[in-house]
C-alpha cells in the first residue's frame, strides 16, 4: 500500500474517532442541562458501570407508582466524587438528587447531585462544587418546592 492510500485510511480513523467520542458526550442531546430539578425517591436497583452508570428510582404520586431512571457518571468519576457505590446506597433507601431533566419528557434525567441518607452532599458536573448543590436541594426540598422533577431554571 502506497503513503497516500495509508495517510488516507489514518485520517479516516481519527476522523470517526473523533466524532463518536464527541458524540458520546454530547450530554445535551439527551437532557436540558439549562434546567434543574429536584428528585425524592426510593432506590429500586442499580446498574454500576461504564461508560455510564444508572439509578433506578420509584416513588408514589397520587397513588400511582412512578419508576424514574438516572444517568450518572462512571464507576471511576463517581469514586472520584466521594461516592462509594457499596457503601453509600442502599437499594430500599430514600434518596433526594438534582438533575437535568431528559429533553424528551420521560421520566429520566442526568444526575448532577445527590443528598445521602446521612445528609452528605455529593455533586457530578459541578466541578465538585457541593455547596451549590446543597444549596439548589435545600431551595428546593426545604422551601416549599415541590419534589415531583418539575424542573426550575436554577444552577
Amino acid at each position: 500500500m502506497n503513503m497516500l492510500k495509508k495517510a488516507a485510511i489514518v485520517t479516516m480513523l481519527a476522523v470517526g474517532t473523533v466524532g463518536l467520542a464527541d458524540a458520546h458526550h454530547a450530554d445535551n442531546s439527551q437532557f436540558n442541562a439549562n434546567k434543574s430539578a429536584v428528585f425524592t425517591g426510593v432506590l429500586s436497583r442499580m446498574y454500576i458501570g461504564n461508560p455510564h452508570s444508572y439509578l433506578y428510582f420509584t416513588r408514589m404520586v397520587n397513588n400511582q407508582q412512578q419508576n424514574w431512571t438516572f444517568e450518572t457518571e462512571a464507576v471511576l468519576a463517581l469514586r472520584r466524587a466521594g461516592l462509594s457505590v457499596r457503601d453509600s446506597l442502599k437499594v430500599g433507601d430514600t434518596y433526594s438528587l438534582v438533575f437535568s431533566p431528559a429533553l424528551d419528557g420521560s421520566s429520566s434525567g442526568l444526575m448532577t447531585a445527590i443528598k445521602l441518607a446521612n445528609g452528605r452532599v455529593i455533586a457530578f458536573l459541578t466541578k465538585n462544587n457541593v455547596d451549590t448543590a446543597n444549596k439548589l436541594l435545600n431551595e428546593k426540598l426545604l422551601e416549599g418546592a415541590p419534589s415531583g422533577g418539575a424542573p426550575s431554571n436554577q444552577q
